[in-house]
């Protein structure tokens, strides 16, 4: 077997950052929030503006670069029922072998050198990936870092919330992804699950939601 750990795509020209501007300083680990909407709109500014386009391969395998990551966490909250979240199963007909088999509550991906920024590939990645009746608000919610395995060594998560106006919401790329709509408690209950950037958002979300 090949150590490329990508099964295709690795030619594609995405986004890197190098590790010290995109983290703004020295290495941290965990999330750090945004005080406001209006920061997160200087952070996305600041990483936009430090973005390179060099071949996916590259940025792989070079931790001194960060590929920025989108990642949006689909809420539900109606008053009849209980705060749910969009829970998603990796397939094996996604193209990072490393993430088969886990489970994730993020909507999101790389940043094509042509997608013109954060905002932009958000809304591509959310549209490619899930079917809602109309698209959601955008929150921001702060910058995941996780250097803990070699996933997270080489991407930094831009966070989202996405409130959804109603429970319809589905996959659309079935060949990589199963998902649904999930008690934001059952998710909590099923953490050992989940891959590493939503086991480390999990008990954020579920503040989010209001669930303790």
């Amino acid at each position: 077997m090949s150590g490329d750990p990508l099964a295709r795509g690795a030619d594609e020209l995405i986004i890197g950052i190098p590790r010290e501007e995109a983290l703004d300083g020295p290495a941290w680990s965990g999330l750090r929030r945004f005080a406001d909407a209006a920061e997160g709109a200087r952070e996305i500014a600041r990483l936009d503006a430090a973005g390179t386009a060099r071949p996916r391969r590259e940025l792989e395998s070079d931790p001194l670069w960060k590929q920025p990551i989108p990642y949006v966490i689909a809420l539900h909250r109606a008053p009849s029922s209980a705060p749910a979240l969009f829970w998603m199963d990796r397939l094996e007909g996604g193209s990072d072998r490393r993430l088969h088999g886990r489970a994730s509550f993020g909507v999101g991906g790389h940043i094509g050198a042509a997608d013109g920024g954060i905002l932009r590939a958000l809304q591509r990645e959310w549209e490619e990936e899930v079917a809602t009746p109309t698209l959601p608000h955008f929150t921001p919610l702060g910058l995941l870092n996780d250097d803990g395995d070699d996933v997270g060594r080489v991407h930094l998560g831009i966070v989202f919330i996405a409130e959804l106006d109603s429970a319809e919401i589905a996959i659309r790329e079935t060949t990589k992804l199963a998902g649904r709509l999930v008690p934001v408690s059952e998710a909590l209950e099923r953490a050992a699950e989940l891959e590493g950037w939503s086991a480390r958002l999990i008990s954020v979300i579920a503040e989010v939601a209001g669930v303790r």
